[in-house]
């Protein structure tokens, strides 16, 4: 173990060394020894050269030292000093920040995020001159490093947004550069990419997306994610995608693009239908998507599991907005209603205070619907229930010819809310965001809350130790 006074000194000997560089440019051969400090096997050590050498070269970019002149064809020979310092002087920032982009994949954390906030300062330090030189291939060399397949840089990508404002507030240049370099680096990928790198990708995207993109980054930001869209992905990143793509899709210039990635994905069933549904609905309600086959596919998706589903509010949100036209047929309607009391019957107490409200709300809006509660025409017993639970079709299930008889026998349900809900039946719409997230525990809470304090465990109050009269033994 390294002594840690030892250690102290060779870090106050390196901010001594930045401060003269800083001071007098004479001193300017001390940079050598701040790069080599950078390779230390003390962490402290590299945190502190890594500072050194970004105050240092952030001084040279204020004073216009790093600026390019337009010489760099010229013979060294021909150069004056101050040109041939200039020259030297930008061949160690390209040094430097090389070194602290390698950094950035460090093992260790806090070498990593010292060399990240040290190139965010530099990338500052340029903005304020007229001209950013360094900028581009700096910004692809801090990318390049942030998209490896080595290492998950998820905390440092928490930290990218500062690269991006590095400018300014307008953020639009430097979001035009990241993209373009992007799509280069996904060029690049020919054999499958490792699901680090994927991930990483992927982080990247949303923290551009949640700047201000002019137009031509919005037209990168398309190409950009339907190229990475068609690289295979593994499933937990496959969820990802599908639950934060809506923010990504409002930053793309023509979202029906990803119409075919939806499409797919919300054929697949099970989770993955449940999470492709925000991005659909969206495609279909501002972008005037048509999709034929919709409805159908979102019946089926009303099966037994969607109740323990991770992703259940999600869905019955969506579900009861996509439900909310006035233009639906009946018969469809009817459908809806008629599949979810009949998995009622059979589903958990917390989803039956989603389930029948939802009911109500498919009735309230469709009056057409009225007759699966009471029939003015027509039988009013049946022998059997004319619904086709199992018809795939909502169109051939008949739910119209039926009743929610289901809700009759929900009114002996165990649950006295339930079953009060199940006995109102009020045709009225009830907003379903506050009763999504309804668990047993809150059930239960509620159940407490109402319970006397005073519970009286006999009949008639003891006086003596005689049997109170007419008691029979």
């Amino acid at each position: 173990m390294a002594d840690t006074g030892s250690t102290s000194s060779v870090v106050r000997s390196i901010k001594s060394k930045a401060k003269k560089v800083v001071a007098d440019h004479k001193h300017s051969n001390l940079i050598l020894d701040l790069l080599k400090h950078t390779q230390s096997d003390l962490d402290h050590v590299v945190c502190a050269s890594c500072k050194a050498t970004g105050k240092v070269f952030c001084h040279f970019l204020s004073t216009g030292h790093l600026l390019d002149t337009g010489k760099t064809t010229v013979a060294e020979e021909d150069l004056s000093k101050e040109d041939q310092f200039c020259a030297w002087l930008k061949e160690q920032f390209t040094t430097a920040w090389e070194i602290l982009c390698d950094h950035l994949t460090n093992p260790t954390g806090s070498i990593a995020e010292c060399a990240m906030t040290t190139l965010v300062s530099l990338l500052e330090a340029e903005g304020k001159q007229s001209s950013h030189g360094f900028g581009p291939r700096l910004i692809e060399g801090i990318l390049r490093q942030l998209l490896t397949s080595e290492v998950d840089q998820s905390e440092l990508i928490e930290l990218f947004p500062a690269v991006l404002l590095a400018w300014g507030e307008d953020s639009s240049e430097i979001c035009s550069l990241c993209l373009a370099h992007l799509k280069n680096l996904l060029k690049e990928v020919e054999t499958p990419p490792g699901d680090k790198y994927l991930s990483n990708v992927w982080r990247v995207l949303k923290k551009i997306a949640s700047q201000e993109l002019k137009d031509k980054s919005r037209r990168q930001m398309t190409a950009v994610v339907c190229r990475f869209l068609k690289l295979q992905m593994p499933t937990k990143l496959y969820r990802e995608v599908l639950v934060s793509i809506s923010s990504i899709m409002e930053k793309m210039s023509s979202p029906l693009m990803l119409t075919d990635f939806l499409t797919e994905s919300f054929n697949i069933g099970g989770a993955i239908s449940l999470m492709s549904l925000q991005g659909l609905f969206i495609l279909m309600t501002q972008y005037n998507l048509d999709y034929p086959d919709f409805y159908t596919k979102l019946y089926s998706m009303f099966e037994p599991q969607v109740f323990s589903a991770r992703y259940k509010a999600r869905f019955f949100l969506l579900a009861d907005t996509f439900l909310t036209s006035t233009h639906l047929p009946s018969y469809l309607v009817a459908a809806f209603a008629k599949r979810l009391a009949r998995l009622s019957l059979h589903a958990p107490t917390p989803a039956l205070y989603i389930s029948l409200p939802f009911i109500m709300n498919l009735i309230s809006r469709h009056p057409a619907c009225e007759v699966l509660l009471h029939r003015t025409e027509g039988p009013y017993e049946f022998e059997e229930d004319p619904f086709q639970p199992n018809e795939p079709d909502p169109k051939n299930a008949k739910a119209l010819d039926s009743c929610l008889w289901e809700l009759q026998t929900l009114e002996m349900h165990i649950d006295p809310n339930v079953a009060e809900k199940a006995k109102k039946r009020k045709i009225v719409e009830t907003d379903l965001s506050g009763l999504l997230e309804t668990t047993v525990s809150d059930i239960m809470e509620s159940e407490a809350k109402k319970i006397k304090k005073d519970i009286p465990v006999n009949f008639e109050r003891m006086t003596e130790l005689k049997m109170p009269s007419g008691f029979v033994l």
